[in-house]
C-alpha cells in the first residue's frame, strides 16, 4: 500500500505544479501532408500571417506535425514548402487556453497555382492524420483518430475497437479480428508488442489505456516485412500523444447500475482479504509457508495417519496436525449486499522548455470495480449414446457472482531534441482480479450411480492478473543524408497469473429408506474438497531497429520511394506451478465424517474436525494413541510444473517504389528465426521445442484510380506459434464436462498464406467506402482434439496439415448532412464481414465418432471462435458549438464454434447475442461534462447449444443484466 500511496502522491504534486503553469495563450497545431500521396511534409513553414517582423510560427517535425503558441484572436495561417503551393487558411479563431487543430494537404507546383486559399471552417474538421494514415498505408488497414474515438465517446482503447472492421470485442478488454481467435492477432503499444493480462492468451488487455492519450489506433490486416511475422487477422497499434501541445488534464468519476447485480442481497462472496477491492491479494490466500517445505508436502498422503496416532511419532503429528488446519476451510460461498459499479480516469499532460528543448509528458490512472451476477442459468453436458437423442450427462443449474476490480496506469516522457529527433519512455501498468464465488445444483447421472441423488458443488476462486511494461524509444531524421530515418525501441516487461487457493466442494443429497435427505461424498465418484495453488510469470525483453533510405526521390519530398531494413531480438521467460491438497478421509471416526453432520456444512468444516482431534488413553492415565480427523493429502502432479523460453530474431528488407505515378509496389522478405522450449519437472516427458528459421515474404500493389480511390493487391506468407501453456505437457481437469485439457510437446508452427484484395475510397474528409476480400490457407494449424486411446477423455492441441479462412468485408463512414442539411450533426458508420473457415477432423477421431454412432458423417469443422458474420452499426450526433454528442451502437457476430465435443457428440456452438449500446454526454461550459450510458440494452440470453437430429439441446444459458451508467468529468483541454 505505502507504493500505492506515493504514486497518487506524485500525481497529487505534478497537477498542483502543472495548474501555475497554465496562461491565458492558445496553441494551434496539426499535421501537414502532401495532398496527393499523403506523406507528411518534414520543415513545411506554418505561420500566422502579418505578423510583422516579429513571426509568430515554427516548422513541421519528421511526422508533419507542428505545435506554437498565439495570443487569442482570428488570425490567416500561412502554411509553405519547397515545390509546392502555399495555402493561406482565413478566419483562424484561437481561444485562450484551448488547442486549435488545424491540418493542411498541400498540392505540387505542377497545378500551376502560386497560392490556394481556404476559409477555416473548411478544414477544420478534417482528419488528415487519418487519411494520411489510410492513404499511404503500404498494407491494408483499418484506422481510428482521436477525433472520432472522442465522437463517439469511448472512454478507452478496446471500447474504441468496437469501430473497427471485422473486430469483436470479448470480455470488454480482448481483441479478436476477422472471425480468427486471439493466436492470430497482435496487440501493439507504440509499437511495442503488448504481453497479456492473460498468460494464457495472445491478445492483449486494450482496457488500460484511456482515450483521452490516444493519437490514433489502427489496425494492419495485410503483413509488410517491417512488422512480426506471426499475425494473420490483424496487428493493432494504439499510438499515445506523446508530446502535448498545451496543459491538459481530465478527471472523470463513473457509477452504474446492473439490473442483476447492483443492490441485491444474494451476491455471493468469500472471505476478503483488505486489498481486495484493488484486485490485490493481501496474502491471506498465499499457500501455506508449511506447505512450501518439499519434506513436509513428501509426509502428506492417505496413510499418514497411522504414524500420526502413535504416541512417540512427534514429528509426523505436528506435520500431521498443522497442515490439517493450515489450509482456509471455507468452501461454501456466503451472501452479501452488492454495491453499485463504480471507478474513475485522472490523466495530466503538459508541455515545457528544459534546455531550450520541448519535454512533454502525460499520466493517466484509471480503477474500476464492477460486480456481475446471475441466477438459475443452465449447465449441461450431453454425450452421444447411439440413441434417438443425446444422453444429458450433466444436468445443472448455476448461480454466479464475479467481483472485478481493475487498476491501470499509464506513463510518457518524451523529450524532442530537435524537431528531427525524439526520444520517449513509457511505463504500462495494470492489475485485475476477478473474485468469482459458484454453486451449481442438478443432476450429475454421468458421475452419479444413485438416479435419485441432487449433485451440488461449489467454488471460490480468485484469479489475478498484472503486466508493467517499460519502453524506451526513439526516432531521428537525417535531413542532411537525404532524410534517412531510424526508429529504434527497447522494452522489458514482467506479467503474472496468480490463482491463490482455488477450492472446490461438491456434494449429493439422496433420501434414505425413510425417505430422511441425506448428505453423501462417495469418493469413487466424487472427489473431496480439494485447493488448488497455480502461479505462472513471464519475462520478457524486446529490441528493434528500423531504417528507412529514401531512393529515387528525383527530388520530390513528397515521394514515399525508400528501402527499409532493420531486425528484431524478444526473449521470454516462462515459469509455472501448480500446487493441489485434497482433503481425506481414513481414520476419521464415522461421528466425524461428512454425512453424519447432515448439510450443516459451517460444523463440519470447523478446526475441530481436522488433524488430532481427541487423544485416547489407557486406564493408567498414560496415551495410548491419538485419534485423527480429516487431513489433506498431497496431490501434485510434477507434469504440472514447467519452465519454458522464446527467443524470436527477425531481421528484413523490404521496398517500397513508384512504378507508375498512379502505381506503388510494396514487398519484401523477413527472416524470423523461433526457439522455443519447455521443460516439465517430470523427467519422463519429453521436452517441447521448435527451433526453425521461417522467411515470410510480402508483395503488394496499390494503384490509385483516382484522388481519393485506391485498389490494393497484396499476397502474404505469415506465421503462427504455440504459445508456451500449449507446448507445455501440463494437464488440467475440466470439472464441468470430465475431461483433461493437455498441452503438446510435439506442436509445430503454422504456416498460413494470404491473399487480400481492397477497394477504397474516400468522398469526403472523415468518410469511407471499403471493399475488402481475403483468403488464407493454413498449413499445420493448431486446434484441439480428443485422444481416442484415453480411457478418461483427454483433449489436447493438434497440428492439422490444411485449413482455410475466406470472407468479405465492407466497411462505410458518412456524415449525414449529403442527404439534408437538417442532418449536418448526424454522422453514420457501419461494417459488416462474412467469414466462413473450415479444417479436417483427424480420421481416428472420425472413425472413433463411427465406432458409436454409424450415421456420424461429419469430416471439418470451423477454427474454435469463428464468427461467420460480424456486423456493427454507429449513429453519432455531435454539436461541438452547443456541447451536445451522442451515440446509438449494435453488435452482433454469428453462431460460432464454442468448444468441440466427445465421440460423435455434436460440437458446442455459441449463439449470437446482439448488443445495443447507447451514450449521450452534454459539455457544461468549459471544463465540465456530464454523461449517461445504457448497455446491453437488449439483455439477450447468452446461449451455447448442440444440434442433434433436428432437435436443439442447451449446453449453457444465462443473462448478463442492463448497464445504466452515469459519468461526470471535469477537464481542461
Amino acid at each position: 500500500m505505502s507504493k500505492l500511496s506515493f504514486f497518487f502522491l506524485a500525481t497529487l504534486l505534478i497537477t498542483l505544479c502543472s495548474l501555475p503553469a497554465m496562461a491565458q495563450k492558445g496553441v494551434i497545431s496539426g499535421k501537414v501532408i502532401d495532398k496527393t500521396s499523403g506523406e507528411t511534409l518534414i520543415g513545411a513553414s506554418v505561420y500566422i500571417e502579418g505578423a510583422g517582423d516579429n513571426t509568430i510560427g515554427t516548422i513541421t517535425d519528421f511526422d508533419g506535425n507542428y505545435s506554437f503558441e498565439s495570443d487569442p484572436g482570428t488570425f490567416d495561417i500561412v502554411v509553405s514548402y519547397v515545390s509546392y503551393t502555399k495555402q493561406v487558411i482565413k478566419g483562424v479563431v484561437v481561444k485562450p487556453n484551448a488547442v486549435t487543430n488545424l491540418d493542411a494537404a498541400l498540392e505540387g507546383e505542377s497545378v500551376g497555382l502560386a497560392e490556394v486559399v481556404v476559409q477555416a471552417t473548411a478544414v477544420k474538421n478534417t482528419d488528415a492524420s487519418l487519411i494520411a494514415l489510410q492513404k499511404k498505408s503500404f498494407s491494408i488497414q483499418d484506422g481510428i483518430s482521436s477525433q472520432q474515438i472522442s465522437r463517439t465517446g469511448s472512454s478507452n482503447a478496446a471500447d474504441a475497437m468496437k469501430q473497427m472492421t471485422g473486430a469483436v470485442v470479448e470480455d470488454g478488454k480482448f481483441i479478436v479480428m476477422r472471425g480468427l481467435g486471439d493466436r492470430y492477432s497482435l496487440s501493439q503499444l507504440n509499437g511495442v508488442t503488448m504481453p497479456s493480462t492473460d498468460p494464457y492468451r495472445n491478445s492483449s488487455s486494450l482496457d488500460l489505456i484511456p482515450s483521452q492519450m490516444i493519437e490514433n489506433i489502427v489496425t494492419t490486416k495485410t503483413f509488410t516485412p517491417d512488422q512480426p511475422a506471426n499475425f494473420s487477422g490483424g496487428l493493432v497499434n494504439v499510438t499515445t500523444k506523446s508530446l502535448p501541445d498545451k496543459f491538459t488534464m481530465h478527471f472523470e468519476l463513473a457509477g452504474s447500475y446492473n439490473t442483476q447485480a447492483s443492490l441485491i442481497d444474494n451476491f455471493l462472496g468469500q472471505q476478503a482479504g483488505e486489498t481486495d477491492w484493488l484486485g490485490l491479494d493481501d496474502g491471506s490466500r498465499d499457500q501455506p509457508a508449511l506447505l512450501l517445505d518439499e519434506s513436509v508436502r513428501s509426509r502428506l498422503s492417505s496413510s499418514t495417519y497411522l504414524d500420526a496416532r502413535k504416541r512417540d511419532s512427534v514429528n509426523v503429528r505436528n506435520i500431521f496436525h498443522e497442515s490439517s488446519r493450515s489450509l482456509s476451510h471455507e468452501f461454501v460461498p456466503t451472501t452479501k449486499s452488492s454495491p453499485l459499479n463504480h471507478g474513475l480516469n485522472f490523466s495530466i499532460g503538459d508541455r515545457y522548455k528544459v534546455f531550450g528543448k520541448d519535454l512533454g509528458f502525460t499520466l493517466g490512472v484509471n480503477y474500476s470495480r464492477s460486480f456481475n451476477h446471475y441466477e438459475d442459468a443452465t449447465v449441461a453436458t450431453y454425450i452421444n449414446n447411439n440413441s434417438t437423442q443425446l444422453f444429458d450427462y450433466q444436468a445443472l443449474t448455476e448461480t454466479r457472482s464475479v467481483e472485478n476490480p481493475h487498476l491501470g496506469a499509464l506513463f510518457n516522457l518524451s523529450y524532442k531534441l530537435s524537431n528531427n529527433d525524439v526520444i520517449n519512455a513509457n511505463v504500462i501498468f495494470n492489475n485485475d482480479a476477478d473474485i468469482t464465488s459458484l454453486s451449481q445444483t442438478g443432476r450429475y447421472l454421468g458421475q452419479v450411480s444413485d438416479a435419485t441423488a441432487q449433485f451440488n458443488t461449489n467454488a471460490l476462486a480468485f484469479t489475478q492478473r498484472q503486466f508493467t511494461t517499460y519502453q524506451l524509444s526513439g526516432r531521428h531524421v537525417f535531413t542532411k543524408l537525404n532524410n534517412i530515418e531510424v526508429e529504434w525501441l527497447g522494452a522489458t516487461s514482467k506479467s503474472f497469473q496468480r490463482e491463490p487457493d482455488l477450492r472446490y466442494f461438491a456434494y449429493t443429497v439422496a433420501p434414505d429408506e425413510e425417505g430422511m435427505q441425506q448428505y453423501y461424498i462417495n469418493n469413487s465418484e466424487i472427489a473431496f474438497p480439494y485447493h488448488f495453488f497455480r502461479d505462472l510469470q513471464d519475462d520478457q525483453v524486446q529490441g528493434k531497429i528500423d531504417i528507412s533510405i529514401p531512393f529515387l526521390t528525383r527530388g520530390n519530398p513528397g515521394s514515399s520511394n525508400r528501402i527499409k531494413l532493420g531486425g528484431l531480438y524478444s526473449n521470454t521467460q516462462r515459469e509455472f506451478e501448480e500446487y493441489r491438497y485434497q482433503m481425506n478421509n481414513t481414520g476419521v471416526p464415522s461421528n466425524r465424517n461428512f454425512t453424519a453432520f447432515g448439510g450443516k456444512f459451517e460444523d463440519f468444516f470447523n478446526d475441530d474436525n481436522f488433524g488430532i482431534i481427541d487423544t485416547v488413553f489407557n486406564a493408567d492415565g498414560s496415551i495410548q494413541r491419538y485419534t485423527t480427523g480429516w487431513h489433506y493429502i498431497n496431490q501434485i502432479n510434477n507434469r504440472n510444473f514447467y519452465t519454458g523460453e522464446q527467443n524470436i530474431m527477425a531481421a528484413y528488407l523490404m521496398a517500397v517504389y513508384n512504378l507508375t505515378p498512379r502505381l506503388k509496389f510494396v514487398g519484401g522478405v523477413r527472416m524470423e528465426t523461433t526457439d522455443m522450449s519447455v521443460l516439465s519437472r517430470d523427467v519422463n516427458v519429453p521436452e517441447g521445442k521448435i527451433d526453425q528459421t521461417d522467411f515470410p515474404y510480402s508483395a503488394s500493389l496499390i494503384y490509385a484510380l483516382s484522388e481519393k480511390a485506391n485498389l490494393r493487391l497484396a499476397a502474404t506468407q505469415t506465421l503462427a506459434r504455440p504459445n508456451l501453456r500449449e507446448l507445455a505437457p501440463f494437464e488440467q481437469f475440466d470439472t464441468k464436462n470430465g475431461f483433461f485439457s493437455l498441452g503438446n510437446p510435439n506442436l509445430q508452427r503454422t504456416l498460413i498464406q494470404n491473399f487480400d484484395l481492397r477497394y477504397e475510397i474516400y468522398p469526403r474528409p472523415g468518410e469511407l467506402l471499403a471493399v475488402s476480400a481475403f483468403y488464407k490457407q493454413f498449413d499445420n494449424a493448431i486446434v484441439r482434439a480428443f485422444v481416442p486411446q484415453a480411457t478418461i477423455p483427454e483433449l489436447k492441441f493438434i497440428n492439422v496439415k490444411d485449413a482455410e479462412v475466406y470472407g468479405v468485408e465492407v466497411e462505410f463512414r458518412k456524415q449525414l448532412n449529403a442527404i439534408s442539411p437538417a442532418l449536418e450533426h448526424f454522422y453514420f458508420s457501419t461494417n459488416f464481414a462474412i467469414i466462413q473457415s473450415s479444417y479436417p477432423i483427424p480420421q481416428d477421431e472420425i472413425e472413433n465418432s463411427r465406432n458409436v454412432d454409424t450415421t456420424y458423417t461429419t469430416t471439418t469443422r470451423p477454427f474454435q471462435g469463428q464468427a461467420p458474420f460480424i456486423a456493427n452499426a454507429i449513429l453519432t450526433y455531435l454539436d461541438s458549438e452547443k456541447g451536445w454528442e451522442s451515440s446509438l451502437a449494435f453488435n452482433i457476430s454469428g453462431r460460432k464454434l464454442y468448444t468441440i465435443a466427445l465421440r460423435a457428440t455434436p460440437d458446442v456452438y455459441e449463439e449470437p447475442a446482439p448488443q445495443l449500446d447507447f451514450k449521450i454526454s452534454k459539455r457544461i461550459g468549459k471544463n465540465y461534462s456530464v454523461a449517461f450510458t445504457a448497455k446491453n440494452i437488449l439483455n439477450p440470453m447468452f446461449e451455447r447449444t448442440q444440434e442433434y437430429k433436428g432437435k436443439t439441446y442447451i449446453a449453457d444459458s444465462y443473462q448478463v443484466g442492463t448497464l445504466l451508467g452515469f459519468n461526470v468529468a471535469y477537464f481542461i483541454r
